[in-house]
């Protein structure tokens, strides 16, 4: 799938195109395998045109990473505007159905992502307090206004979307063991859905009293 649907429609087509090989690159030989020049080559663009867009590969990066999780906040804000009348659960639902698709249809990036924070380091640090915190604290903020209304369970919110994100971002981390391991494709429209009705029984069960 072409990663150009993760960026902001604001970014012009040479970055697009820029980010777009980067994404795939990066995920198919990884960030320290990756040189400018093979980027370029990939876009086919000016490889002069990197250091001007981006001020480097380390820019590309940091651009890659800001604009996905910009594009899902913003995705998720929309879709939250017209959820006044829906319960908790049903909320709840509708987002993680919104991340796993969003997940899966940028997928190179997801990975890249993924990986990236699994390593100590200083851009780490930084995306997981400026996205990964958010993440968590719109994903919480449902879940504790379920509590408070009574609809859920008191349960640790925290350990429910540990193992909520834990079952979200396992196939697309690792799509590979996915399709060597299980013999299923995480691209695909019927794994998307199996995952998304797969995550709302186990939410169901965590949260939901008559459940339990």
């Amino acid at each position: 799938m072409a990663e150009e649907n993760a960026f902001d429609k604001s970014v012009d087509q040479t970055k697009l195109r820029i980010l777009s090989a980067a994404a795939k690159l990066f995920d198919g030989q990884g960030y320290n395998g990756t040189s400018v020049r093979q980027i370029a080559q990939e876009a086919n663009v000016n490889v002069a045109l990197i250091s001007y867009h981006f001020q480097g590969k380390q820019g590309v990066l940091e651009v890659l990473i800001t604009s996905y999780f910009d594009t899902f906040f913003r995705l998720l804000a929309e879709q939250e505007e017209g959820e006044s009348t829906l319960s908790a659960f049903e909320r709840l639902v509708r987002n993680v159905s919104l991340y796993t698709v969003f997940q899966r249809d940028h997928a190179s990036t997801t990975r890249l992502i993924q990986r990236e924070l699994s390593v100590e380091s200083i851009l780490a640090r930084e995306v997981m307090t400026l996205y990964s915190q958010r993440w968590k604290h719109i994903f919480a903020s449902v879940i504790e206004d379920g509590i408070a209304a009574g609809e859920f369970a008191p349960v640790s919110v925290d350990a429910v979307l540990l193992a909520m994100s834990s079952l979200l971002i396992y196939p697309y981390l690792n799509p590979q063991s996915v399709r060597e391991v299980y013999y299923l494709e995480p691209l695909s429209d019927e794994f998307c859905e199996w995952l998304i009705d797969s995550t709302t029984q186990l939410l169901r069960v965590l949260l939901l009293p008559d459940a339990r």
